[in-house]
């Protein structure tokens, strides 16, 4: 069953559109829209990630799956509510949560156990049932320990799992997250996808991941690539990074472990050219006559 369901997404900021004089001289032209037919289906509990540079209209998607953005025209449904619809809107939010790039912009309570506490609260969830669910959002992202702390006591990750645990305590369908460790060190980034991954694989949450980092995308169930506001790639991680030309061509890196493959290919090694692990690397080069 799909979750989430895109139709011919057409979308423009303000000051994208062609502006004329009185006497009908164009003044500025047409400037490409921030997305152009954008068609994509997500299914409940599926892991997608969404690559592409800088302007290549992914968050803009990503802020058009929680109604925060809405359609110039097309469709945006998720578990059926329009997101045109006004009155949907709150359904909306509560199905898709999001999670974007700076938890400090998230954090809004002096304790983290309040902060996780804010959504259901203004939900107007009663007071046992948001206890419950506080702790069960913070143990399920390793921080039930950090409850009565300071935000400010905390990690760039662990602030970043406090934010998803916030989005986690209003129960959720699906969690956006646009970003979420581009601000991160290595070992925090590892904190924040292990989480989604565990949220995904243990609790069965669809997850929507912004990112740029290959590693991240690898973990996927699948892989969308975005260029100019429309979908050029879409399938398996195995399948779109084995492209490696074409990803290069966008401005866009793959795996390291996938590139060595396809410079080793160069040289005339014979090796699969869809690898993404180094366990696999070693397996291949292993067999190697």
């Amino acid at each position: 069953m799909d979750i989430i369901k895109i139709e011919d997404l057409y979308f423009e900021y303000p000051g994208q559109g062609e502006e004329t004089s009185g006497d009908g001289r164009t003044l500025r032209p047409r400037q490409p829209a921030a997305l152009d037919g954008v068609s994509l289906s997500i299914a409940k509990g599926e892991f997608v990630a969404v690559l592409g540079h800088n302007g290549s209209g992914k968050s803009t998607l990503a802020k058009h799956i929680n109604a925060l953005l809405l359609p110039t025209s097309g469709v945006v449904r998720v578990k059926d509510f329009d997101t045109r619809d006004e009155a949907s809107v709150w359904n909306i939010r509560q199905s898709a949560g999001m999670v974007f790039q700076n938890p400090d912009n998230q954090l809004v309570a002096a304790i983290i156990e309040e902060d996780v506490a804010f959504g259901p609260e203004n939900m107007g969830i009663p007071p046992p049932e948001i206890r419950r669910r506080v702790d069960w959002a913070l143990k399920t992202v390793g921080m039930a320990d950090y409850a009565d702390h300071s935000p400010s006591q905390l990690s760039g990750g662990q602030k970043q799992r406090v934010a998803i645990a916030g989005v986690l305590a209003m129960k959720p369908d699906c969690i956006v997250l646009d970003e979420p460790t581009a601000m991160l060190d290595p070992g925090g980034r590892k904190e924040v996808l292990d989480t989604i991954l565990d949220l995904n694989k243990r609790e069965g949450i669809t997850i929507v991941l912004i990112t740029h980092f290959m590693e991240e995308a690898v973990k996927a169930d699948r892989v969308v690539v975005m260029e100019n506001g429309a979908i050029v790639m879409e399938g398996s991680p195995r399948g779109v990074f084995a492209q490696v030309e074409k990803l290069k061509g966008m401005g866009l890196d793959v795996p390291q472990v996938t590139e060595v493959c396809y410079y080793l290919n160069k040289e005339g090694l014979d090796i699969p050219a869809d690898l993404l692990s180094i366990e696999e690397m070693v397996d291949a080069l292993c067999q190697l006559k």
